[in-house]
Parts: C-alpha cells; sequence; structure tokens
C-alpha cells in the first residue's frame, strides 16, 4: 500500500512540474513585447525626430522592424527546441499571434488602398492579441495593454494628427513594455 502512495506522489509531482514548466513556457513570452515595444517605440520616437528635421523619409526607420522578425525567429525556433511541455494554451497563443502577422502582413500589403493609414488597424490587431495572450495566461497587465490599445484607436480617430504622434509612444510603452516588464518579472518569481 505504501508503495502505491509514493508512486501516487511521485505522480502529482511530475505532473505539478509539467504544469509549471507549461506556465513558464507562457510567460517567457515577455521577450517578445519587450522587443516589439522597444522596437516600435524607437522606431516611433525616430520617426517624429526626422519629421521635425524635415528628414525627405522619415518612414525608412520603420525599418527596424526587419532586424526585430529576424530576432524574434531565432528566439522562437532557440525558445521552440528548450520546451519540453507544449500544451494547448502554448499552441493557442502561437495561434493567436500568427493570425496577428497574417493580418498586420494583409495590411501592409494592402495600405495603398486604405490611403496609408495602417496604424488603427495595426493598433487593433496588437490589442486584440495582447489581450488574448494576457486572458490566455491570466495575466491582467496584458489584459490592459490590450485596452490601451484599443484606447489608442480612439484617440487617433479623435485627436488631430499631430497629437497622435505624441500619444502613439504612450500606448506603446502601456500596451507593450510596462506589461512585457511586468511578465518579466512574473517569470522570475515562477523560475
Amino acid at each position: 500500500m505504501d508503495d502505491k502512495n509514493l508512486k501516487a506522489e511521485e505522480s502529482l509531482r511530475i505532473i505539478e512540474q509539467m504544469i509549471q514548466r507549461a506556465k513558464g513556457n507562457l510567460y517567457d513570452s515577455s521577450f517578445y513585447f519587450l522587443l516589439w515595444g522597444w522596437i516600435i517605440l524607437i522606431a516611433n520616437i525616430g520617426n517624429i525626430v526626422l519629421n521635425y528635421i524635415n528628414y525627405d523619409k522619415p518612414y525608412l526607420v520603420w525599418l527596424l522592424i526587419i532586424p526585430g522578425v529576424i530576432a524574434s525567429a531565432i528566439y522562437g525556433a532557440q525558445h521552440g527546441r528548450k520546451a519540453k511541455v507544449k500544451t494547448h494554451l502554448d499552441r493557442l497563443n502561437s495561434l493567436i499571434w500568427m493570425a496577428f502577422l497574417v493580418c498586420y502582413f494583409t495590411i501592409l500589403i494592402f495600405m495603398k488602398e486604405i490611403n496609408y493609414q495602417v496604424v488603427p488597424g495595426i493598433y487593433l490587431l496588437a490589442g486584440y492579441a495582447t489581450f488574448l495572450t494576457g486572458v490566455v495566461i491570466k495575466f491582467k497587465p496584458l489584459i490592459w495593454g490590450g485596452f490601451i490599445f484599443l484606447a489608442g484607436v480612439f484617440a487617433y480617430f479623435l485627436l488631430p494628427a499631430n497629437y497622435f504622434e505624441f500619444v502613439s509612444p504612450v500606448v506603446i510603452i502601456l500596451g507593450y513594455l510596462i506589461p512585457g516588464y511586468l511578465l518579466k518579472s512574473q517569470n522570475k518569481k515562477n523560475a
């Protein structure tokens, strides 16, 4: 009888370890929020500065996205190999962000047809994906980050264009960076 109890306790311990590892996989997504938060913030502020100094192609600063895509792919490939436990929540979160990317690139491909007004669409997508990630991992700062992006969409349409360029960095800081750092902190606590 004692042997069966020991095996049951050992089985429960193994199951608990697997659950904790699965949670850790999702919490490791802080890398992406921080990477993209910083890239978008730097590009956004760079775009503002280049506009004010009358540089004729301020949009070129957004090419910073290319190294971000490469860094995300490398990190994702390395992290994917390390994850010993893949849960349905891991897969769901991956699908959320894959859908984001498909929609994001669709907006970029057809930006001429929408008169280059890509920001509200991208903010809607980012807010939706951030919100859902927060729901999946039960992390309120990401849920609030999703709402911040939605508020950014309203600001885009309701504020004069010259004000929005100053609102956009605030949206990135509150929607990605602060939740990203809080998620990273949470990940360290769970480690």
